[in-house]
């Protein structure tokens, strides 16, 4: 049994711990109402233009100010019952947040934030029974007066002023804070930080519809600290370089086909890999027979530009020898349909033929480095050779469409009266493989993951992802993850772990 004395001092501490926890809410209150771009950061949110920055300012703001101000007012009055709020509002975030967890694919990383809310809730829930532990006199609710008490009043008008001094010290404050993003951008090192193994990311997990959480097909291949980028779409240069990854460091491209989605992005990335570190060698540049077109014609179209940067910068700064890339085409002997493009260092990749009529020839790669491997389709029709090569690959990166969602789309843009776009949805169901059918495939072969890209239709939002697998999940037992830019999937070598980070 405790002595009165000790109830006292209890109550003291929860006292002080909860009116921490408001100061918390208070801080993020005036950060989302001042600075809600840098503090969305923190939350992993990314606001949609104007109106989105209107909603953290007023949604968010309120939220942590509310909790702020109820979580201080039960501090610093007698009653703490007040302290009911923001544990209300607590308990549905952390409900949320699981619920997340469980229905979404979203990273560990908000396991963090669920900790973090428990140890508050725990703590104002806490300070709510010491009190009544330290008191007999009931609570029997409070007075106006004790509402605007001269505490409370001068707690507004503190907050009033930092509020007000936060928007008169934005210049400066904005001076010191692009030091601090810059620092972070410019001396992280992701593959440095990574373990020794093999690491695949998505910088590009869409098609050619616009879709917000995905540029075109990107996707790169880190075997040991040797970086490789298989296909360049629209907007996946800009995710990579997000992503902090160096595009100085890429050994070389490798192409699955010539589709404008796969290729758009190549002259922009043999830019930035030569000017961004004074390389003096192109970019190499390996695919199948015609990748030499494509090279000579971003060469081409890039010359002028690489000319410019050489005046203007000089030679030292950007090598002329280093300026665009260079084509390193293979081919098939007769009857095969693979080919090994890369054997150096104990990375083995293997390109193999797939089905993407009538887009001849249409490849994919398979990735080997220290007994962890991966299969990326590319393009293409569920076929044997493709089956052949996933066989007991840690993971299989996989084309994907939902049919019933494309036809349903196309359906809509008919109706519209877009009767040619409406004809190329429907020609498109001929030439991708299906969800159900790359979950076939990835049971057959005894694949460790699934991972869906390419995906069609779009996917803006992540309630679509249970509609996208349709019947998936009958035909594979293993795990399935439906690709979005930022995905970083690690199988550390003596290993068969496959652990998934986010990088966005």
């Amino acid at each position: 049994m405790m002595t009165k004395k000790q109830i006292n001092s209890l109550e003291i501490v929860f006292r002080i711990l909860a009116g921490v926890v408001g100061c918390i809410f208070l801080v993020l209150g005036i950060g989302f109402l001042t600075l809600p771009e840098v503090f969305a950061n923190g939350f992993f949110v990314e606001p949609a233009r104007a109106v989105g920055v209107n909603s953290l300012r007023g949604d968010f703001g309120a939220l942590f100010l509310g909790m702020s101000f109820f979580g201080l007012l039960g501090t610093l009055t007698r009653h703490r019952r007040l302290l009911f709020v923001p544990i209300v509002f607590l308990v549905i975030v952390v409900a949320g947040r699981i619920t997340s967890l469980i229905v979404d694919d979203v990273p560990n990383v908000v396991a963090d934030s669920i900790v973090a809310e428990l140890i508050f809730i725990t703590i104002l829930g806490l300070s709510v029974v010491a009190s009544s532990a330290k008191t007999e006199t009931p609570d029997h609710g409070m007075s106006l007066g004790e509402y605007f008490n001269y505490k409370l009043v001068a707690g507004i008008a503190v907050v009033i002023i930092l509020i007000a001094g936060v928007f008169m010290a934005r210049k400066q404050i904005g001076m010191k804070m692009l030091a601090v993003i810059a620092a972070e951008f410019t001396q992280k090192d992701v593959i440095g930080d990574l373990p020794d193994g093999l690491h695949v990311g998505l910088a590009g997990a869409g098609a050619p519809l616009p879709d917000a959480k995905r540029a075109g097909p990107c996707t790169f291949v880190i075997a040991g600290k040797n970086f490789f980028v298989v296909d360049a779409g629209p907007g996946s240069i800009r995710q990579l370089e997000l992503m902090k990854l160096r595009l100085g460091d890429i050994k070389a491209v490798l192409l699955t086909h010539f589709h404008s989605d796969h290729i758009a992005g190549l002259g922009e990335l043999m830019l930035k890999r030569w000017a961004g570190e004074a390389r003096p060698d192109p970019l190499p540049i390996i695919g199948p027979k015609g990748v030499d077109t494509v090279v000579q014609g971003f060469n081409l179209a890039y010359s002028l530009d690489a000319g410019y940067r050489v005046a203007h910068h000089g030679s030292t700064t950007t090598p002329p020898t280093g300026a665009g890339g260079v084509a390193m085409p293979f081919d098939f002997s007769a009857g095969t349909r693979d080919v090994v493009v890369i054997d150096d260092g104990g990375v083995k990749v293997t390109a193999f033929l797939v089905d993407h009529r009538p887009v001849k020839p249409a490849v994919g790669y398979r990735f080997a480095y220290k007994g962890r491997s991966v299969v990326i389709s590319g393009d293409t029709l569920p076929c044997e050779s493709l089956r052949r090569q996933a066989a007991g690959v840690d993971l299989l990166l996989h084309e994907a469409m939902q049919p019933a969602m494309v036809r349903t789309l196309g359906q809509l843009i008919r109706s519209s009266g877009r009767n040619n776009v409406a004809d190329i949805s429907r020609d498109i169901l001929n030439y991708h493989t299906f969800t159900e059918e790359a979950a076939r495939i990835a049971d057959s072969a005894g694949v460790g993951h699934l991972v869906l890209n390419h995906l069609l239709p779009p996917l803006p939002v992540t309630a679509l992802n249970s509609a996208f697998l349709g019947e998936a999940e009958k035909y594979y037992s293993g795990p399935i993850t439906v690709g979005a830019d930022g995905m970083l999937f690690s199988m550390p070598a003596g290993s068969s772990r496959i652990i998934k980070k986010w990088l966005l």
